[in-house]
């Protein structure tokens, strides 16, 4: 299954490896795309065979981390759309090396999107995070010198969270919002449910005070069987950025969208947002 993620220009799967977390994850792409690419002697081969599912184990590919440093051209990069970077079984020293490669990049946008918001307001708000990231950077010396880090959070990773219905983005984006970060984004994809984004709290509007939601995305589910995004939510959700000045991205409707391009209009428009940076 081949997911175009449109609202970024490059993907870069550091780790591999997750395990289901919530209703977002029943018809998980990347679950079913790593057992069906998996080839002899890789991680997951053999799983596709029986009957797919993540095998339990989460890793850090060594030989993938430098690759962002070999892209001469600024890019916005989403980091590991076939795993989790703040999953539970990651230590933190091996996240270290993932956002050691960032801070080597500045050229570049990384974008991180999370189910797991505690395990990473905990990761970002430890005082001895930014010195262990340094400490990683000297595995890449031959690649990149170390430099220090002179401003945390670092301001070219955008941190996000997924909330594909109600229960979920009540769980997950107050800790968001309460998580050092240079731009945070909410991803409503899939989008299952009418969502509110609550205007005025999570997204800027009158009585808003402190940290607001900066970005919003939002697509239907792929798979077999999967749920049909009503337009209806979509337009609530565009509705709701609209009125908030917060700008917005729909991707695609999914495996039940219309034909055509109207798989990414809502009422014929193309909304294609991006935050100004």
């Amino acid at each position: 299954m081949d997911v175009k993620i449109e609202w970024t220009e490059a993907t870069w799967n550091p780790i591999y490896g997750c395990t289901r977390k919530s209703l977002a994850c029943k018809h998980c792409y990347a679950e079913a795309t790593t057992a069906e690419n998996a080839a002899p002697g890789q991680w997951g081969h053999g799983y596709a065979e029986a009957g797919g599912g993540w095998t339990g184990k989460v890793e850090v590919q060594g030989d993938k981390l430098p690759l962002p440093l070999t892209w001469a051209e600024p890019k916005r990069i989403f980091v590991n759309s076939i795993a989790d970077v703040f999953h539970e079984s990651l230590p933190k020293e091996q996240i270290d090396r993932v956002f050691a490669i960032m801070a080597l990049a500045p050229r570049h946008i990384f974008q991180i999107l999370t189910k797991r918001p505690k395990q990473m307001q905990d990761y970002m708000a430890d005082a001895g995070t930014p010195a262990r990231i340094e400490a990683a950077m000297s595995d890449f010396a031959m690649i990149a010198p170390p430099r220090k880090i002179d401003r945390w959070p670092l301001p070219n990773v955008w941190l996000g969270v997924t909330a594909e219905n109600q229960k979920e983005a009540d769980r997950r984006i107050p800790l968001l919002l309460e998580t050092p970060a240079a731009l945070r984004f909410v991803a409503a994809e899939p989008l299952l449910d009418k969502l509110d984004l609550k205007v005025g709290s999570w997204l800027p509007g009158e009585g808003a005070s402190g940290t607001t939601i900066d970005w919003v995305v939002g697509g239907g589910e792929f798979g077999k069987d999967v749920k049909v995004c009503q337009p209806e939510w979509a337009r609530d959700l565009r509705d709701q950025c609209a009125k908030a000045g917060t700008p917005f991205f729909w991707n695609h409707f999914g495996t039940h969208a219309p034909a055509g391009e109207a798989a990414r209009q809502i009422d014929g428009v193309m909304h294609e947002a991006l935050p100004k940076v």
